[in-house]
């Protein structure tokens, strides 16, 4: 689990490459936020907002774009991921009875099957919350650095005044 390529197609790796400042290294010409440093970065975070947002996104292949996230990356944070990956398969209760997920979060590190549907459900995750950053980013019509710089402002801000009052 999380040891080789991850490989983004369609929608979803448009929405990656825009996202990411490694876009505008490769292609100059590239329109990009580039608000995260990595492909991977993007992943971990969309993995983590569509958790906490509970948004799960399916594959698309509107278009034929692709984004690969290198072994190298996925194996430097393999810790991060798989922590995360024991998170979303507690918290999906959407599809899974309490024992599947359970034993999917820690039990199924090594069965293909059990592995393959439980990165299905976290990979789900990943790409809801890729769109949700994708879609708040561009609110507004943003389209300028300080555009992107802005709404980033501005979803931190919503996001800490979310999170105290929901724990306060």
């Amino acid at each position: 689990m999380f040891e080789g390529d991850i490989k983004i197609t369609g929608t979803h790796a448009t929405f990656i490459k825009f996202l990411a400042v490694k876009s505008g290294q490769l292609n100059k010409d590239a329109v990009c936020a580039g608000i995260f440093k990595r492909y991977i970065d993007v992943y971990i975070a969309g993995a983590i907002i569509g958790m906490v947002k509970k948004l799960k996104s399916n594959t698309n292949t509107e278009n034929d774009d692709s984004a690969n996230i290198l072994a190298d990356a996925v194996i430097r944070e393999q810790t991060k991921l798989k922590m995360l990956y024991r998170i979303a398969m507690l918290v999906d209760n959407l599809t899974l009875s309490e024992d599947e997920r359970i034993d999917l979060a820690f039990r199924y590190d090594t069965d293909d099957d059990k592995v393959r549907q439980g990165m299905e459900v976290f990979n789900a995750y990943a790409r809801g919350g890729i769109e949700w950053l994708y879609r708040e980013l561009t609110a507004n019509n943003a389209s300028t650095t300080e555009d992107f710089l802005e709404r980033v402002t501005v979803m931190v801000k919503e996001f800490s005044e979310d999170y105290l009052e929901n724990n306060v």
